[in-house]
């Protein structure tokens, strides 16, 4: 049994981080509908606002768009993701039990990925769980280790996949058109 690179820890990291931050914001969506059933107007609005930024963020967390990385850059950066989900653990705060788990397990998070913006600033940033798992797979293929993945570059719409090094060749990631 092998020993597991750098790259290939840091690609399991981003795919459990990717599906850490969908089940939170399920969670928030869930504790949002919770709260606005006995809430006042006020409370409604900010659950339904809370609904629809959470569900955005899962759609941001699964596929890639130019809009995101342009107008909501926060979203590819590990600080402005801790804020999102300190924002969330703050809306959905409440008190009946899943508002309170909800609540923390957001501020907990969002705290962590502030923590994480600070002390690690050479792991790779936050990408949609698609880029993960393409590069997970190019990652897994058999007796390959990759170079680290680069970031979203800036001149093309959809993220340009890593390049894959030999010994014997060198070889370009395929599957994304540029």
């Amino acid at each position: 049994m092998g020993c597991l690179s750098r790259t290939k820890v840091e690609n399991i990291l981003s795919l459990t981080f990717n599906g850490i931050n969908i089940a939170l914001c399920l969670l928030v969506i869930a504790a949002a509908i919770i709260k606005a059933i006995k809430g006042n107007f006020s409370q409604i609005v900010m659950c339904i606002y809370g609904g629809v930024v959470a569900a955005l963020f899962i759609i941001n967390e699964v596929i890639s768009s130019e809009i995101s990385f342009r107008y909501f850059y926060f979203l590819a950066t590990y600080r402005g993701r801790g804020l999102i989900f300190i924002f969330f653990g703050c809306l959905v705060l409440d008190d009946t039990v899943i508002n309170i788990v909800a609540g923390t397990l957001n501020l907990t998070m969002g705290l962590i990925y502030i923590i994480m913006s600070f002390i690690t600033p050479e792991f790779i940033p936050p990408n949609p769980m698609t880029i993960n798992w393409q590069n997970w797979k190019d990652f897994s293929a058999e007796g390959l280790d990759l170079s680290r993945p680069r970031p979203m570059m800036e001149q093309t719409k959809i993220p340009h996949p890593p390049t894959i090094e030999t010994s014997q060749q060198h070889v370009s990631g395929t599957g994304y058109g540029i």
